[in-house]
């Protein structure tokens, strides 16, 4: 099935804690996203170019069958989440949202 929307949080993670945050991604995060009915599946990807800093970036596509379902996210959930990150992590990821509309 090819989504309709994509909600994607591109993340820069601090080194000391990416191992960590990778785990918590795919067992907490990930799932609590999932979990919302809004969206039928995720990839995470890692971006291949780094900073000068080395810190490792990551893009998590989540993905919406329709604009229904996306804007159901935006209004219930993403205030929640997206505290629960900024909780969580603090200072040692830097991230932001971005909605994509699938085009063909």
């Amino acid at each position: 099935m090819k989504p309709a929307y994509i909600w994607n949080v591109t993340t820069k993670v601090a080194r000391e804690v990416h191992d960590q945050w990778l785990n918590w991604m795919q067992e907490v995060y990930i799932p609590s996203f999932l979990a919302t009915g809004c969206f039928y599946d995720a990839m995470v990807l890692k971006l291949m170019n780094r900073d000068e800093d080395g810190d490792p970036t990551y893009a998590v596509q989540f993905y919406a069958r329709s604009a229904a379902d996306y804007e159901q996210f935006a209004a219930s959930h993403y205030a929640t989440l997206n505290a629960q990150m900024k909780t969580t992590w603090g200072t040692d990821c830097y991230s932001f949202e971005s909605v994509l509309q699938v085009v063909n």
